[in-house]
């Protein structure tokens, strides 16, 4: 059974092709019998063989938008091509009969390719027939080159379903100094939000890292800290480090006073962040008789973040402790994750794996910004996701991972990232920070 568009693409071409043999013999004929109805007829029949290649060719070219080069026309082209026989071989058609022959009707396709061409849409009208079909479509196996399918969701009008895809290779960002560094994250991210790549940024909100040892967790959080502290605001870092490592050396560089390492030091570090939020929880409600459904964004206060590295293994620990101080721990954690977006006060949590017994289910739900670094078993991805997603299936680098974030991606369908390099001396960067924070002029900081 042919497809409907190549149906018509070769009932045009065998017309065209008879008015050419038709403009020859005419033509010929008018060569042995010096007939001059004879050229008329064959110089009129290649005319008209000319209009059509030419009015196939505009068609073609308006159809594959090539008005924006044909670099964007040739892959436009080659995914269109992809799509149609990938449905028609998986049965996404209807039977209908074109030109007196049944033909497999593909639903209508429109494909937009982004000026970069590193992500896209592509929209498939919806039916009645393949309606839950098209729901579940694994269309990542038929994109072209190395796109990958990034979301999925119906129209409002519910007649078109709508994939967005994009480039799965993620091309990781590297930075030679600190200054660089801190000169792109003023410049590409506002002073409440954060970068993860050169495509996605987020804003500061509660958030869970999970991965393996050597996945790039602590390096991850060494970019959100760097991050946090060259904001115009001054943030108010709390960072808590169970394992006596870099991060707790990085926190003692930044404020010896708000940094733990001990079960005893985290849960005082907990109670004195518990203050500070408080604090702000009264500030706020002064502020919120002037405008109500408001955040802390709206009248310039600054994010308190409580940054907690090897939770799993912080709570392990507290298990020997009494019950009192195991609730206080909890409820402090509890407390921040459901009330602290609208106060400013937010909790990033890394481990290695996330179950219920470190953290629960409803806390986890409350954490919209999840990240998973590097090859993970697939039991962790469901723990920390709910659900086992089809890319987490392909090889992931250390320092890469899926992102998850409500405005970026789904559980489903987490988006792929890459962690930042940061090809400088993180622990030196703190002293420059000072000097770059202090300057009026953002890069005259001198060399860093």
């Amino acid at each position: 059974m042919q497809i409907k568009q190549k149906r018509w693409i070769r009932t045009v071409w065998t017309m065209l092709f008879y008015l050419l043999c038709g403009a020859i013999l005419f033509l010929y004929g008018y060569g042995y019998w010096k007939n001059r109805r004879f050229l008329l007829i064959g110089v009129v029949l290649l005319l008209m063989d000319n209009i059509g290649i030419l009015l196939i060719g505009l068609f073609k070219a308006r159809q594959h938008n090539l008005s924006k080069g044909m670099k964007y026309a040739c892959l436009h082209n080659k995914m269109e091509k992809a799509l149609i026989q990938a449905l028609y071989d998986d049965g996404y058609y209807v039977e209908r009969e074109i030109l007196f022959k049944k033909c497999a009707v593909i639903p209508r396709l429109e494909i937009t390719i982004s000026a970069q061409f590193d992500k896209g849409v592509i929209k498939i009208e919806n039916c009645i027939k393949l309606d839950k079909r098209l729901e579940e479509l694994p269309i990542s196996s038929a994109l072209p080159d190395e796109y990958i399918l990034s979301s999925s969701y119906i129209s409002d009008d519910c007649n078109y379903y709508i994939y967005e895809f994009e480039l799965y290779h993620v091309e990781q960002l590297s930075f030679q100094s600190s200054r660089d560094f801190f000169d792109y994250s003023r410049k590409n991210t506002g002073d409440y939000e954060l970068f993860l790549d050169s495509r996605y940024k987020v804003p500061i909100f509660h958030a869970l890292i999970v991965g393996q040892t050597g996945s790039g967790k602590s390096y991850c959080l060494y970019n959100f800290v760097l991050q946090l502290l060259s904001k115009k605001c001054d943030v108010d870092l709390y960072i808590a480090d169970p394992k006596f490592s870099g991060l707790y050396v990085l926190g003692r560089a930044i404020n010896p006073e708000k940094v733990a390492s001990s079960v005893e030091e985290i849960i005082a570090l907990l109670r004195q962040f518990e203050k500070k939020m408080l604090e702000r929880k009264r500030a706020f409600a002064d502020c919120l008789v002037e405008k109500l459904d408001s955040d802390y964004r709206d009248f310039g206060f600054s994010p308190i973040c409580l940054i907690i590295d090897e939770y799993s293994s912080f709570k392990a620990s507290l298990a020997r402790y009494d019950k009192k101080t195991r609730d206080s721990v909890d409820e402090i954690i509890g407390n921040t994750i459901r009330e602290g977006r609208q106060l400013g006060c937010f909790c990033f949590i890394a481990q290695q794996q996330t179950n219920a017994n470190n953290l629960s289910t409803e806390l986890k739900e409350n954490l919209p910004f999840k990240l998973i670094l590097g090859m993970a078993e697939r039991q962790t991805y469901i723990t920390a996701l709910g659900v086992y997603p089809d890319v987490a299936k392909r090889k992931i680098e250390c320092g890469q991972g899926l992102l998850v974030y409500p405005q970026i991606s789904t559980p489903e369908m987490p988006a792929v990232t890459s962690i930042a390099r940061l090809d400088f001396d993180i622990l030196k960067s703190v002293e420059h920070l000072k000097e770059y924070k202090n300057d009026g002029k953002e890069g005259q900081a001198g060399v860093m």
